[in-house]
């Protein structure tokens, strides 16, 4: 146990303590989170999820087959989308497989895209309304032809808005997503752009400025949207309303225009606010509907005669009440109004048509509610209208669901109906009128207690079981859509079911009465008691007949409609379910051969004990008490004249038989109550191939088959390997025995084809992954299952390939199927209890399944109760649907995630720091580790749960290893210890659990608890070790090695250290200069810092013996403490800091004050006691870090940009922060909003797959959003600032980004055309080509790159360019390109070399027949010479002609106005050896070559930088890209040179090469030199740099 904590003054008298403060202005909105990308998000609550299908206008009744209805039907529903939010993010998914793949995401209230930025932090969707899609299919049924056919042009809304979003106080417009939108000058309205992804459409805030949501004044509920037909729409243009329903009890209604941007390309929204409409009654509103027809986004209100439908609200207060008013009214008559809405909107259409600006105010008006329906007892959380509006239902927190109904008489809402069930809060309901099963309305409801349920208020009951399926406590959403429920809860996950097959479930019940046995009468004599006296005259009594009730001794289901039965009377029947017919078989116990000797058998019929059959049904098998195994056939009926021979066997020292299971037809396993199993190779005399002994006390129960191996499982929770490679008739003796289920039974067992790992279940609801290791089963993980007893578990494969398990058990009293991954159950069936005779089987290729169930009648008879698929009963069904297999339809879609709120995240880095894993913990008491992949979570992987929360969680790994060390701790002072294999094949084989930590002696409650955890790897001789260290609420520090070789032991100690007694939050382990230093921070906003010596600590790691580590006698020595915060420290991160010359430590803490302090310990060395001391502390507070508590910090140093810190907290966004050592500086950079607190924050850095370096962000809270930047811009970045010089070279692919052709993508007329050989055979084909390319040129705007080169360099954003020298130039541009966009930059006029020449220039064409001063030879050349020996002149070299927009579009031939010759591009061609060309190209370069001579000198003797910064210079013509590494190349060896002359390092060179597919840079490198490569664009990635370079600026 560590010493008593010194007190500050001793602390400071021991080492120097200097503190500054600072407070820092952050803006409450930032404009620069362009910065980061916001990739992905996983886990948060799903607040809102529907069903989308395809418009009426993609059914085209002329092609459809009429004749058969169910096809179109299926045909549409295949291409639906399930369309879902979670927090602020917007996904649409594909319903059916293998139909439109494409998932689509996107921010609801625009991201980076996002122009101007709200008030707040991005917000939570919470409701969806879309109107270029359809809530159903019911449009099939509708004539075609009829008017109630809405007709929709090209220019509707209909086909621009496919998602409406609200939530909060923000309406966001999104076209996209697979939503059947189309692009806004799409003429043809036969065309939907479904594959495009979801882009944010702008709405107007003023003339010039534009944002990506609607911010209203008040929380939104509901939003309706109506549609209007312009007289007058040759401007592509359109209109429509906007209603929306907000907290107040207020509906406002917009006016918004949908209007073409100046390119004609995009649309822009322009909203007018018409009228703001009151209800008298005053409240705030948990939940609001709209209804109204017409507002139904199928409606189209003529611009001619504005006529609006009404539109009801129903208002869910927060006093129980339901307020039912009109917000519309059809009418328009009320005197109250001070206008009327319909005189409102035909004056805003006006101004709309004629292009004139409303600036009249939104007029108020006030409305008198109608209803106010009492009923609930608490807060209305929901409140729906029926489709036809004659029904409200609505839900509390009272824990009912209610339903209300219009009574037309009487003009008033009545409840009729209550209903109780739900066992905590209702959060939804949704109406659902499936048909063929009953004409009412059908309610289906989802709360807090993990279930959805389905009610019939016409039968006042539920009419299905609880649907259960998400892995948290709150459901917050449902919908029905075309008969298929969609749920949303705090999982993040979606979850689907069938309406139909759940409906249905409740009547596939059949009961058969088992046919009677023949009776079997026994004789018993009852004594009684006697005395001698009284012997003589007591009579006997007469002996009594007894008739015992019929006794069942093996059922099975067979055939998937086949059910068998043998009782102990000898009784054999089988039963055909779908006929409902039973036959009767001779008595299993008649007639029985022996197989050995074929002697006739005498089986006494009362030692049955089991029947099985075979795959092919054709025989059976019955299992008796005595060990004799009778085999019988199934095909003859009793009385049948077909003989069919029937025998026996048995091993006569193998007895009773407890149960028998079919491998194939030839092969059984028998298993015997004594705890042998013997597998037999049936045949005329079956012979065992394999006799098995567990040797264990328990019965063996389960097993599964591999080639090589059998696994058997027993009833003491034992899992036995056996090798049976060879056939061997002696007993054989277990390779290996595991204890996998404690002491309950396995019930179960399957081997996984695709990896070999062995999966059992048992009765401890428990599902056991294990694998054998070198020839030795070895636990992976064990994973609890909300199950009291698993029963049954199957393989299953998905079409995608994909290998699952699927777990059959009892929940109490009810059999369930599920899926263990994502918790959803596919199946529950009430059986009245588990200790009834049962059989269960599923077909999962059709989804058809049965159990019979076997209860015993107090008159002696058997009743059978079968649950059936309604495969099994009906072939055709009511309702046409999609047919998939259960496995395969997508019932479940997002990554299951955390229910509750991630309180620490890490990543998992692998060797090469490259992580793949992110591992997290949570208040729910689960450890999820997610799967990383190109910048996403792409799967989800559950480890044991806690018993209380997670508080903390992280991950070590050595480098020289392919496995981490993954630790986790939470309440009750545990800790759990896994290791995770990168090198297997899938997550399942390489995760495995190691041991846990658990206090020794100590009484622990579920409130004391492990709140922080760190690990790091130790050096030792004797494998891989970690050390770890953990702080719980007493302020203790918990000190454990854990090795990663796998032993025996399922528990491990350490060492505890007392503390001072205030709870340690958080702590970070540094390995560092030969000692392990703890920083530990407390509730009290002290931080102290403690070290290990590593010798002493490898030392315990080589002295171990059975993997238990002593740490006895290590000591940690107490470095320093000092107060960091006014109150608790909530998060650190601590580095050693690379470059200081003494050893220093940086300790970077944020906490419940809103400040972030930097604190950096100076170190030094004792020798003599082998021991490091504090020399002196430089604390830096800055203050005001935040608008709220920060909960998490990380640093990042990085020597070649700058040293970064990352905080995050209540505030729900990610602030990036500049730390400078020396100065002990915060900067503020940037921030970016989020869509979850940051409760805990993580960093790494990784290589995308086009090749970009990225720095990535792992935010954690109600989900875990993912933030990252390219590192290699901001690299390009911090070396543009503080570079000297700068050397631009340009090649085709910068020109490209213009929308100009690479030489590689010219015609090949161009490849023709560049030879001056041309102009001499045809002078106005060969000029007028040239033109054409010169007006394309001209037309062409340079793209943004060419303007934020400008400003960087004429602009002066690029401060530490040598602007004040006269001596050179600090920039120079040296390009290929011959579309003279540099030239037209005035920075860049005075500093450029084209080196092929200007295409925007013309020349006098008389020296293209001379080379080097002589003719060329042949004819042609001798008669041009000749004209150009009569008229040229001297002045005909300098002629030049600048191509402008008079001439360039000239079809006269272009003339030298001194010699009267034809002129040619001033553009160096193929075999071109004009001197006027050649000349003016030289000049360039000798100016050019002059200036980098001088770069050259200036960057290797006055210490300067230059950077070369390449833009779009390709491999197919390298001309430009050698000059970039010549010059590079060049510099770095004057460097070197100067610097080994004089003794000191002079000046550096950068080289940025930007490209996005040849980045690569392969040269000699040194400490003067950096190479950074940007896989993108040019002008996207200058466009990143340039944000870096404006958030950098001092």
């Amino acid at each position: 146990m560590y010493s008593k904590s010194a007190s500050h003054d001793e602390v400071e008298a021991s080492a120097s303590i200097t503190r500054t403060f600072t407070t820092t202005n952050i803006p409450s909105s930032s404009e620069d989170d362009v910065i980061f990308r916001r990739d992905d998000f996983v886990g948060g609550p799903v607040t809102t999820a529907t069903i989308r299908f395809p418009p009426p206008r993609v059914f085209m009744p002329d092609d459809a087959d009429k004749d058969d209805q169910t096809v179109t039907y299926n045909r549409l529903k295949s291409q639906a989308r399930v369309v879902f939010a979670r927090g602020p993010w917007i996904e649409s998914h594909p319903l059916s497989p293998n139909k439109n793949n494409r998932c689509y995401k996107t921010l609801a209230y625009g991201g980076n895209n996002c122009i101007i930025g709200g008030t707040s932090t991005i917000e939570t969707v919470s409701g969806m309304i879309f109107p270029s899609s359809s809530s159903s299919l019911a449009y099939l049924h509708d004539d075609p032809s009829s008017s109630t056919r809405v007709k929709e042009d090209h220019c509707s809304i209909n086909r621009r808005i496919s998602v409406v979003a609200f939530g909060g106080r923000r309406i966001s417009f999104l076209s996209g997503g697979g939503l059947w939108t189309s692009q806004f000058n799409n003429k043809d309205s036969s065309v939907d752009t479904r594959e495009d992804d979801f882009v944010s459409i702008p709405i107007a805030k003023t003339d010039s400025l534009t944002c990506s949501y609607l911010e209203l004044s008040d929380w939104i509920h509901d939003v309706r949207l109506l549609n209007i037909q312009l007289q007058h729409e040759e401007n592509n243009e359109c209109a429509f309303l906007l209603a929306t329903g907000m907290a107040n009890n207020n509906c406002e209604i917009f006016g918004l225009r949908c209007k073409a941007t100046t390119d004609e390309q995009d649309i822009l929204l322009q909203p007018t606010r018409l009228q703001c409409i009151t209800c008298d009654v005053r409240c705030m509103l948990y939940s609001l509907s709209f209804h109204g027809h017409g507002w139904d986004n199928t409606n189209v209100l003529s611009s001619s005669d504005v006529k609006l439908p009404s539109l009801i609200v129903a208002s869910g207060t927060v006093f129980s009440e339901i307020v039912v008013w009109d917000a519309v009214v059809k009418s328009q008559e009320d005197k109250d109004d001070e206008e009327s809405l319909d005189e409102l909107v035909k004056k805003w259409l006006t101004n709309v048509t004629t292009d004139c600006t409303n600036n009249s105010k939104a007029s108020r008006v006030r409305r008198r509610s109608m209803n106010r329906l009492k009923g609930h007892l608490g807060s209305i959380f929901s409140v729906h209208f029926s489709p036809c509006g004659h029904y409200i239902a609505s839900t509390s927190d009272d824990r009912t669901v209610r339903l209300f109904q219009m009574q037309p008489a009487m003009e008033q809402w009545q409840l009729i109906w209550s209903g109780w069930g739900h066992t905590a809060r209702v959060f939804d309901v949704s109406f659902a009128y499936p048909s063929s099963f009953s004409p009412h309305p059908i309610l289906v409801s989802s709360g807090e207690d993990s279930t959805v349920r389905l009610w019939s208020p016409i039968q006042t009951k539920e009419v299905a079981h609880p649907l259960r399926g998400h892995d948290c406590e709150s459901v917050w959403t449902v919908d029905v859509c075309e008969g298929t429920i969609v749920t949303g809860g705090n999982d993040g996950c979606v979850k689907l079911w069938e309406l139909s097959s759940h409906i249905q479930k409740g009547k596939d019940i059949r009961t058969f009465v088992v046919p009677n046995d023949p009776l079997i009468t026994t004789t018993c004599s009852t004594e009684t008691k006697t005395t001698p006296s009284d012997t003589a005259a007591t009579k006997p009594r007469k002996k009594k007949t007894k008739t015992t009730g019929q006794l069942i001794c093996g059922m099975e289901l067979y055939s998937d409609h086949m059910l068998v039965v043998a009782t102990r009377a000898g009784g054999l029947f089988s039963l055909d379910i779908k006929n409902s017919i039973w036959t009767k078989h001779k008595l299993w116990h008649y007639d029985i051969i022996s197989a050995k000797d074929k002697s006739k058998l005498q089986i006494e019929p009362k030692t049955g004990a089991c029947i099985s059959v075979s795959p092919s049904a054709e025989h059976a098998i019955v299992g008796t008490t005595e060990g004799w195994l009778i085999v019988l056939s199934l095909d003859s009926p009793c009385g049948s004249s077909i003989h069919n021979e029937r025998y026996a066997f048995h091993c006569p020292s193998h007895r009773p038989v407890q149960s028998i299971s079919w491998i194939d037809n030839d092969s059984i396993v028998v298993f015997y109550a004594r705890g042998s199993v013997i597998w037999f190779k049936m045949g005329k005399e079956p012979v065992p191939l394999h006799v098995m002994v567990l040797g264990t006390p328990g019965i063996s129960l389960s097993f599964a088959y591999d080639r090589q191996s059998i696994y058997i499982g027993d009833s003491r929770g034992n899992l036995a390997h056996f090798d049976i490679s060879q056939s061997c008739q002696n007993e054989i003796r277990p390779k290996s025995v595991l204890k996998a289920h404690k002491k309950e039974h396995v019930t179960a067992i399957t081997v996984m084809e695709s990896t070999g790992i062995v999966v059992s279940v048992g009765n401890d609801g428990c599902v056991q992954k294990s694998k054998v290791v070198n020839g030795e089963l070895q636990r992976l993980i064990s994973i609890p299952v909300e199950c009291t007893g698993l029963t049954h578990i199957w393989n299953v494969h998905q079409s995608n390939g994909q290998e699952d398990v699927i777990l059959g058990g009892f929940y109490g009293n009810d059999y369930v199927v599920m899926d263990p991954i994502n918790g959803y159950e596919f199946l529950r069936i009430q059986t009245g209890g588990r200790q009834k005779r049962q059989d269960f089987c599923i077909d999962f290729s059709n989804d058809s399944y049965a159990m019979a169930i076997c209860t015993g009648q107090k008159d002696g008879s058997n009743v059978i109760n079968f649950h059936l698929s309604h495969l099994l009963i009906d072939e055709t069904s009511a309702l046409p649907r999609v047919n998939h297999r259960m496995i395969d339809r997508p019932y479940s879609i997002g990554v299951s995630y955390h229910a509750e709120t991630v309180n620490d995240g890490c990543w998992v880095k692998c060797r090469g720091d490259q992580p793949t894993f992110f591992l997290s913990g949570s208040n729910d008491c689960s450890v999820k580790l997610l799967q990383f992949r190109n910048g996403k979570f792409i799967s989800t992987t559950k480890l044991p749960p806690h018993e209380s929360c997670v508080r903390g969680v992280c991950s070590s790994s050595h480098p020289t290893s392919d496995t981490s060390l993954l630790v986790t701790c939470g309440g009750k002072l545990t800790m759990e210890f896994y290791l995770l294999n990168h090198s297997a094949v899938d997550v399942d084989s390489s995760l495995s659990c190691l041991c846990s930590y658990r206090t020794v002696g100590r009484g622990t409650s579920i409130d004391h608890r492990m709140n922080a955890v760190r690990a790091i790897p130790l050096p030792s001789d004797r494998g891989y070790h970690h050390f770890v260290a953990s702080g719980d609420s007493e302020g203790n520090l918990h000190i454990v090695i854990v090795s990663e070789h796998s032993n025996n032991r399922k528990t491990t100690i350490g060492q505890i250290f007392e503390g001072n007694g205030r709870p340690v939050l958080c702590l970070e382990l540094i390995s560092f200069n030969g000692f392990v230093f703890i920083a530990v921070g407390t509730t009290s906003g002290e931080i102290q810092l403690w070290a290990f010596n590593i010798t002493m600590l490898s030392g315990c790691c080589d002295r171990a013996e059975d993997e238990f580590y002593n740490l006895e006698g290590v000591y940690p020595a107490k470095v320093c403490e000092f107060k960091a915060h006014q109150s608790g420290v909530n998060d650190m991160s601590a580095s050693a800091i690379p470059g200081e010359e003494n050893d220093s430590l940086l300790v970077c803490s944020v906490g419940d004050d809103q400040a972030v302090c930097t604190c950096v310990i100076s170190l030094e060395k004792r020798l003599e006691k082998e021991q490091l001391c504090c020399k002196n502390i430089r604390l830096s507070t800055t203050s005001c870090a935040s608008a709220s508590a920060l909960k998490s910090v990380h640093v990042v140093l990085d020597e070649t940009t700058f040293h970064r810190v990352y905080t995050s907290g209540h505030d729900e966004r990610v602030t990036l922060w500049e730390f400078d050592a020396v100065g002990m500086s915060l900067k503020y950079i940037t921030c970016v909003p989020t869509g979850t607190e940051g409760s805990c924050l993580d960093c790494f850095q990784y290589t995308r797959p086009d090749g970009s370096l990225t720095e990535v962000c792992a935010v954690g809270g109600a989900g875990t959003e993912l933030l990252s930047f390219n590192l290699s811009t901001l690299m390009a970045a911090c070396a543009l600032r503080n570079g000297n010089f700068l050397l631009i070279t340009a090649g085709a692919g910068f020109s490209k980004d213009s929308g100009l052709t690479t030489y590689e993508e010219a015609p090949v007329s161009y490849k023709e055309m560049c030879n001056p050989a041309q102009l001499l055979n045809n002078h106005q084909k060969f000029q007028q080509f040239w033109l054409n390319f010169s007006q394309r040129y001209l037309k062409t705007k340079p793209h943004v790159g060419y303007e934020l080169l400008d400003q960087w360099c004429g602009g002066g954003q690029l401060p530490s360019l040598t602007r004040q020298s006269s001596k050179v130039s600090p920039w120079w541009v040296y390009t290929s390109n011959v579309d003279g966009h540099f030239a037209r930059f005035t920075s860049f006029a005075e500093s450029l070399c084209e080196i092929h020449g200007n295409a925007m220039q013309f020349k006098c064409a008389c020296g293209i027949g001379f080379a080097n001063g002589e003719p060329r030879l042949g004819p042609d050349w001798e008669k041009w010479n000749k004209e150009v020996l009569l008229h040229c002149k001297d002045a005909c070299s300098e002629t030049r002609v600048h191509m402008n927009d008079d001439n360039v579009g000239s079809s006269s031939l272009l003339l030298c106005s001194h010699c009267q010759l034809p002129m040619r591009p001033n553009v160096l061609m193929f075999h071109d050896t004009d001197e006027n060309v050649l000349d003016s190209i030289s000049k360039a370069r000798e100016r050019y070559q002059a200036w980098e001579a001088l770069v050259e000198e200036e960057v290797s003797t006055n210490s300067k930088s230059l950077v070369v910064l390449e833009l779009g210079c390709g491999t197919n013509v390298p001309a430009v890209r050698e000059e970039s590494e010549e010059v590079f190349t060049d510099c770095a060896k004057l460097i070197q040179s100067s610097s080994v002359n004089s003794g000191d390092t002079k000046g550096t060179v950068s080289l940025i090469r930007i490209n996005p597919k040849h980045a690569d840079i392969d040269l000699p490198t040194n400490e003067s030199t950096k190479m950074i490569s940007i896989y993108d664009k040019a002008e996207s990635a200058l466009k990143e740099i340039d944000d870096w370079l404006k958030v950098l600026e001092p």
